[in-house]
């Protein structure tokens, strides 16, 4: 089936149509708390250049939007340009990877013992403590800065519902914490939370255009539908309608952990340190497996502790990493699932996999090529 693809190049700041260009050797992806890429070739040539492509995708001041079919499946900013065969080479990022760029520059906390501003951002220092807000927090600060406003809404997190689930977080303005990373180490904690900027068109009413809206989310406690039941998503190779095309489940051992010890703010024997273990894998028959990540700028144990509990788990689920690539029309079509997913992949017995194998998979990331027209998806997944 053909599908309509239109790529609007944007100014960063102002959200001003600066072009509408064709391209080619599109690849697009969305991960989950993560940062999803884009590449393409935008052609110079007697109908693009009278369009000023130089202007339109000027790195670093330019977003692009990947509308298909009516609807924005992709969106973030032009990163870098290098020349290609008949034209520029392009490589995006999605709106988070504004907030790579960005840092806390005065020091921020929600124990007022360590501000000298006891009111609450952005006028001044203290955060909120529930992990939702703390989001909020740190985006806010983000946007009140001169020049630091994209676009990217965010007063929708602070009208939710907290969460009941409070950090203690400090960032030292002389360390010059990365905003997205911040956000990234909050998400990745016990009992933490998934996020993402989330970008559509408006409904049209009142005769008025649809227009295009970017906003930050917080989902807690994840993001998507959690369970196959829930979500009615089915990937199949077999059948008499085959949704998957080809697939790989490989079994990684070298990442799995069975202990994990993280080492937080501190000197010689006053460091803070936590160590968990994976119980269920070491009671399985599973050896003792260890492993050591550092957060150099976590000074509570409570929230070290909850960071090292979220480490184990992801640690001992490290060796499911199966990738699928699937039609992007076949039942479940592409648009019908996102990041965050929870879907049952069904493998018939094969070369590969003798005695076949089925299983409920999270979705962690999409990568789709449109390539001349036609378009692959792959899905790369994970343990539920």
């Amino acid at each position: 089936m053909a599908h309509t693809y239109t790529y609007l190049f944007c100014d960063l700041r102002t959200d001003a149509v600066l072009a509408e260009l064709p391209l080619r050797d599109v690849k697009y992806g969305t991960e989950l708390n993560g940062i999803g890429a884009l590449s393409a070739v935008v052609p110079y040539n007697d109908d693009t250049i009278p369009l000023d492509p130089d202007t339109a995708t000027r790195p670093s001041r330019t977003a692009l939007y990947v509308d298909r079919d009516g609807v924005i499946v992709w969106a973030g900013i032009v990163w870098t340009r290098v020349r290609a065969n008949g034209g520029k080479a392009i490589q995006c990022a999605e709106f988070l990877s504004y907030y790579q760029q960005r840092t806390v520059k005065t020091t921020l906390a929600t124990d007022t013992s360590l501000i000298t501003n006891p009111e609450f951002v952005p006028d001044g220092q203290r955060l909120y403590p529930d992990q939702r807000y703390l989001v909020w927090s740190l985006l806010r600060y983000a946007n009140v800065q001169p020049y630091g406003d994209i676009g990217v809404s965010i007063s929708n997190i602070a009208t939710e519902p907290g969460t009941g689930i409070n950090r203690v977080a400090t960032y030292f303005g002389y360390e010059r914490p990365k905003i997205y990373d911040s956000i990234a180490a909050l998400a990745a904690a016990d009992d933490g939370f998934d996020f993402g900027i989330e970008v559509y068109w408006t409904q049209p009413a009142n005769n008025d255009a649809p227009e295009r809206v970017k906003r930050a989310r917080v989902w807690y406690p994840r993001r998507g539908r959690q369970t196959a039941a829930a979500s009615g998503l089915v990937f199949s190779n077999g059948g008499p309608e085959p949704s998957i095309i080809d697939y790989d489940w490989p079994e990684n051992g070298t990442d799995l952990a069975t202990e994990v010890t993280g080492l937080g703010a501190g000197n010689g024997e006053a460091k803070l340190s936590s160590t968990q273990q994976a119980t269920a894998l070491l009671a399985a028959g599973y050896p003792l497996l260890e492993a050591v990540t550092t957060y150099g700028d976590v000074l509570d144990q409570s929230r070290l502790d909850a960071t090292v509990r979220a480490d184990v788990a992801a640690r001992s689920q490290a060796d499911v990493q199966p990738e699928f690539e699937v039609m992007a029309d076949a039942d479940p079509s592409f648009g019908s699932y996102t990041v965050g997913d929870v879907a049952l992949f069904v493998i018939e017995p094969d070369e590969q996999t003798p005695a076949g194998r089925r299983g409920e998979l999270r979705i962690l990331s999409i990568e789709t090529t449109a390539a001349s027209g036609s378009e692959r998806i792959t899905l790369k997944c994970g343990a539920v």
